[in-house]
């Protein structure tokens, strides 16, 4: 080497020393400053890879109706999951996991995009109240799919099946659709009620979550437990149902449609609601398949449709008792008003025909009412303004909804000049003519079971207004007893007692000698259990010569009514009974009333079910085998 050249070599030997020194420097203090500065933050970021957060479902509430019968209960369940923060994103990983848990790749695809904004520790549920065969599935798939876990949750179970479905209603997951519709409410993958009391009284029956910490290895199995935050039951409620009554009505309706409430007196409790078709809540737990949408939601006989809050039917003659009271108290008539009946009169140039053709003659009011004349309330009806009626039902909490605790409750239809404006623009007069047909409850009216039966329950305690209810209250857990539930306050309009009376004897002779006292098993239990009403056959086409009405097809047949209270001294319970396309009320819906108030004032007292070791016997038990 050039001896020149050395001074050179070592000055660039020297740079790369200095970088290399720097370099190491360098490196060490980076090195300083991960271990000392940021050591807490990778170590968490460490802990956070390693221990996860499993959420533990609360237990809902129980429901049981009055007596302590349980209605729905509890089971333990096992779920197929994967946790949120687990969620596969490759969608060739998607596409292998739907196909081995026999889903639709496109669905598992979109439910996996949307529940990445799930709620922390959500689980998204892909195979729910896995059987053996499903437990055998999990387990064959979670080999390929470690991701996967088995959650155990609380699931619901329906212990009457269709004995209250509409009343109890279910529970579902919340999926995007009901948070679009509630946003800010609900959480994705949060349990709720979704029909029914289950729906209205979700914030009561709903618990709180709790939580356990697990540690889990590279594939995500877990190896250590680090605790865990219990959680807190939903409180169980009592219904005032009674379970009794309300299998009753599921037995007396069978095979037809309608609907029935009973109402308490003393508070406005329901003590049974009973729509038919019904529907097992059951059913709803798990995903539908088209067998359940064929059976259930496509069904034109809508079994999902809760007749007694929903269904608007034409009241008929159950409808007259408000003619009647809005004729005494706008004093176009008295309870000594005779009208003659010759089974016919014109009104406006049009004749209104009566039931009875050859006539009735001359009645009273309370002969019209038992008799259930139409010319009468014709006649009444056209001394009046359809506003009259109108009002007279809107004092007497006919035009609202009654606030029954259940979602989705339909008002009654009571038509006035105002509703006519609104509900037939392009033909917005009311005609006098059509005053004559409310009369006697066709034309535009329009009631719910559950509005009919408040409407009777205010006959029967002369002008209380209640409010339906179904929450009767909490039970104890330390006693195990009843914490009864506030009470609506009834609204006070009191009936003038003459107006009452006169009412009140028209319901006894319906049933004593009236339309409603053709029917021998009507006579009978009214003898043992004495109760009133008032028989309805509301049209549902017209027939202008009935004389093959018996040979008509079924729905076009009318829909029979029944409405009334019992006992008649001292009246305890009020009901409405819709028997749809059924004929005459008296043959089809007033039986059914007869049946609950014998079972009400007879058969419960003397067979009051007994509460073997302090409990009271599960009426949905099945029936011990008979000894060999």
């Amino acid at each position: 080497m050039d001896p020149r050249q050395r001074p050179l070599l070592h000055r660039r030997l020297g740079v790369l020393k200095a970088l290399a020194w720097s370099l190491v420097a360098g490196l060490i203090l980076i090195y300083a400053w991960l271990q000392l500065v940021r050591h807490g933050e990778f170590q968490q970021l460490a802990m956070q890879q390693a221990v996860k957060i499993r959420p533990i479902a609360a237990p809902r509430g129980l429901v049981l109706d009055r007596n302590g019968h349980r209605l729905v209960d509890n089971r333990r369940a096992l779920h197929l999951v994967i946790q949120r923060e687990d969620l596969p994103t490759r969608a060739d990983v998607i596409e292998s996991l739907a196909l081995a848990l026999e889903l639709d790749p496109a669905a598992l695809a979109r439910k996996i995009q949307s529940y990445r904004f799930a709620g922390k520790g959500r689980p998204l549920v892909l195979k729910e109240n896995l059987d053996d065969a499903g437990i055998a599935l999990a387990e064959r798939v979670r080999s390929r799919f470690p991701f996967l876990s088995v959650d155990v949750a609380p699931r619901r179970v329906y212990l009457g099946d269709e004995l209250a479905g509409h009343v109890l209603g279910y529970v579902g997951e919340v999926d995007e659709e009901l948070m679009k519709a509630k946003p800010g409410v609900f959480r994705l993958g949060e349990t709720i009620g979704k029909e029914g009391f289950e729906a209205s009284g979700n914030d009561k029956l709903k618990g709180v979550d709790g939580q356990r910490r697990i540690l889990v290895d590279q594939l995500g199995t877990e190896v250590a437990h680090f605790g865990q935050t219990d959680a807190v039951a939903g409180r169980s409620l009592y219904l005032t149902l009674d379970a009794g009554l309300q299998k009753i009505l599921q037995d007396a309706y069978g095979e037809e449609a309608g609907a029935a409430v009973v109402l308490d007196l003393r508070d406005g409790g329901i003590l049974a609601m009973y729509s038919s078709p019904s529907y097992d809540p059951n059913l709803f737990l798990n995903r539908l398949s088209q067998e359940m949408v064929d059976r259930y939601l496509n069904n034109p006989t809508r079994p999902m449709l809760n007749r007694a809050i929903q269904g608007i039917y034409a009241p008929g003659s159950t409808f007259k008792l408000l003619v009647a009271l809005a004729g005494l108290e706008k004093g176009v008539i008295t309870p000594q008003t005779v009208i003659y009946c010759a089974g016919k009169k014109n009104f406006y140039g049009r004749d209104f025909r009566c039931d009875k053709p050859t006539g009735h003659g001359g009645l009273s009011l309370v002969q019209a009412i038992a008799q259930s004349c139409d010319v009468y309330f014709y006649e009444v009806a056209s001394r009046m303004d359809i506003d009259d009626l109108y009002a007279t039902a809107e004092k007497y909490g006919f035009t609202d909804r009654t606030g029954v605790d259940l979602p989705q409750e339909k008002r009654t239809r009571i038509p006035s000049r105002a509703w006519k404006r609104k509900a037939a623009p392009k033909d917005p007069k009311w005609y006098a003519g059509e005053t004559i047909s409310v009369g006697i409850g066709q034309g535009a009216v329009g009631v719910t079971p559950i509005g009919l039966a408040r409407f009777y329950a205010m006959l029967a305690t002369r002008g209380k207004v209640l409010t339906p209810h179904l929450f009767y209250g909490f039970r104890n857990d330390q006693s195990n007893e009843l914490e009864p539930a506030p009470v609506p306050v009834p609204r006070d309009t009191p009936l003038d007692p003459r107006n009452w009376a006169t009412l009140d004897e028209g319901l006894y002779e319906v049933v004593q000698g009236g339309t409603a006292a053709a029917n021998p098993l009507i006579r009978e239990i009214a003898r043992e259990a004495p109760f009133v009403g008032k028989t309805g056959t509301a049209q549902v086409a017209t027939f202008v010569d009935k004389s093959h009405y018996a040979r008509q097809a079924k729905h076009l047949k009318d829909h029979a009514l029944f409405a009334g209270y019992a006992p008649r001294d001292r009246p305890q319970i009020a009901f409405a009974v819709v028997v749809e396309n059924a004929g005459f009320g008296s043959t089809a819906a007033a039986p059914i009333a007869a049946k609950l108030v014998k079972y009400w004032f007879v058969d419960r007292v003397r067979n009051p079910l007994p509460p073997p070791r302090g409990r009271m016997v599960d009426p949905f038990a099945p029936p011990a085998e008979a000894a060999p």
